[in-house]
């Protein structure tokens, strides 16, 4: 193990909160390790607002640019890997790992890999409405021997607008966390072995306490790997 921590290069904005809490277990695993040191960040946080309106429009090779340019001036920072501070863009975590010319850590690898650590190859899957109808995430977990479910419709747009419309502006109430829940139930019903917050916005009204089954923190698990990349020798 290293003495001193190697440099992260986070992408984050996309909330804040959720990039809040992954600075926070960065810190706070490299604390662990190296009793007074604390991890070594370069970031760039984003207007989610315009993010979010580009998701929409569907504009994800103008995301695609941004986020390279992005990452190849954190590299020039000093990054060694990057984090990418949310699930859906990792639709383009090709692209920027080209740019960047670094690895970029991926949050679907690290979930994938502690689903099939507790034994399990079923999940629900709760995340924006990109996550759970675009490929890119449940066919990298299958390639890792994982099957994700995702919700019916109307859950899925319901469980879509609780994290943009509600939890992404700071909101959390009683009703996102019985949404939250109820989804997580009915997918269970129909054959999850466990669940995915694979936004990470999803912890903010739902966490392992909050349900029955083998809980998986996207999250958690990026920020865990991002703490060994910067430590290992």
């Amino acid at each position: 193990m290293r003495t001193t921590p190697r440099r992260i290069g986070l992408l984050g904005g996309i909330t804040w909160h959720s990039t809040l809490v992954y600075e926070a277990l960065l810190h706070e695993g490299v604390a662990a390790a190296l009793p007074g040191r604390t991890a070594n960040l370069v970031i760039r946080h984003y207007d989610f607002g315009a993010v979010a309106e580009a998701q929409e429009a569907g504009d994800w090779d103008g995301l695609a640019a941004t986020f390279g340019r992005d990452a190849r001036w954190l590299v020039d920072g000093g990054a060694e890997a990057i984090l990418i501070c949310a699930n859906t863009m990792h639709v383009i975590a090709d692209e920027v790992a080209e740019a960047a010319g670094v690895p970029v850590i991926h949050v679907v690898d690290e979930t994938a890999a502690a689903i099939r650590a507790a034994g399990l190859d079923t999940v629900a899957l709760l995340g924006t409405g990109f996550t759970m109808r675009m490929p890119f995430y449940r066919e990298r977990l299958a390639a890792r021997g994982v099957e994700a479910i995702v919700p019916d419709e109307p859950r899925l747009t319901e469980v879509h607008d609780l994290i943009y419309d509600r939890l992404a502006r700071g909101v959390v109430d009683d009703a996102g966390r019985a949404l939250a829940r109820e989804a997580t139930d009915e997918l269970v019903a129909r054959g999850a072995q466990g669940v995915i917050a694979g936004c990470t916005e999803i912890p903010m009204v739902m966490t392992a306490a909050d349900v029955d089954v083998p809980y998986f923190d996207a999250l958690a698990l990026h920020a865990e790997a991002g703490v060994r990349f910067a430590l290992e020798g």
